[in-house]
């Protein structure tokens, strides 16, 4: 039993780790209408932009943090505006397949530049907390802190700001928005920085807590898909329960099966989850 409930624990964690990775992929979808594949391929860059700056030159690891989320942030506007914006008018199907390309460029570079082989930050060893008998570190506590934190403060921004509410209001009628006054391409510029901002949070925080191969970030995108698909592909708040669910989901299967398919739980939950509610958690309407 008390393995069990580690697995639980660790499952909280993990969910708490998809809903940093997924939340910013749900307001791309959201706000541009389409899957941005390479949403994946920023946290990898915002993962090994904190490992370089930490590991090869020396950066405390909160400054390599916070230089890794501007650069992942900008870089993210940067393909937005280059490679996206020209090609919006084609369709949303065109845009996806076209981020699977950039997904590889960016990928690509990754590898040439870094290479094969595994990195690790310079940061201390994880300090281990023994809660009742279950295990928890100190980093882990800062991933689960980092998730409510991201969560509250994009709620906050939806729905308190004006910036925010111009956020909601072309997610649900871009033509209508505009037609209010609301200045499009500003927006847009705005949800590419906050998007593949997350996305660069999520790549700390996977550097911190893991070990990087440049090959880690694509393996994310199934995972950001099933949490996606379970939320609706269009609530930003269901990407929160159902980021948990998976993570809890694929940990806690590992006490019955073997971990190699961890991976394969995430989209049976998704399956199960769809053949009972076809829309997905968000309602009729996320649909």
């Amino acid at each position: 039993m008390m393995l069990f409930l580690q697995f639980l624990v660790s499952g909280f964690v993990t969910g708490c780790f998809l809903i940093l990775a997924t939340i910013g992929f749900s307001l791309t979808r959201r706000v541009e209408g389409f899957l941005n594949i390479a949403h994946a391929e920023l946290i990898g860059v915002g993962a090994f932009t904190c490992w370089g700056l930490n590991a090869l030159l020396g950066v405390h690891v909160v400054v390599a943090a916070v230089v890794a989320i501007v650069v992942t942030a900008f870089l993210g506007l940067f393909v937005g505006r280059l490679v996206y914006d020209p090609i919006r008018r084609f369709g949303p199907a065109v845009l996806l397949i076209t981020s699977v390309g950039v997904a590889y460029v960016i990928g690509g570079t990754l590898d040439g530049v870094i290479g094969t082989g595994i990195r690790t930050l310079d940061i201390p060893l994880a300090t281990t907390y023994r809660i009742h008998g279950l295990r928890i570190t100190d980093y882990q506590l800062v991933m689960v802190a980092l998730a409510a934190l991201s969560a509250i403060a994009l709620a906050v921004f939806l729905n308190a700001t004006k910036v925010g509410l111009a956020v909601r209001a072309m997610a649900d009628n871009p033509g209508l928005a505009a037609s209010r006054g609301i200045d499009v391409a500003t927006t847009s510029r705005i949800t590419w920085l906050l998007a593949s901002g997350l996305a660069g949070l999520a790549g700390v925080m996977l550097a911190v807590t893991a070990t990087l191969s440049t090959d880690i970030a694509f393996h994310q995108i199934l995972q950001i898909l099933a949490v996606a698909i379970l939320a609706g592909l269009g609530s930003l708040y269901a990407v929160i329960w159902s980021g948990l669910i998976v993570g809890i989901c694929m940990d806690v299967s590992v006490y019955w099966i073997p971990a190699g398919y961890r991976p394969l739980i995430a989209f049976a939950v998704v399956i199960l989850v769809l053949l009972v509610r076809p829309q997905g958690l968000a309602g009729a309407r996320a649909s």
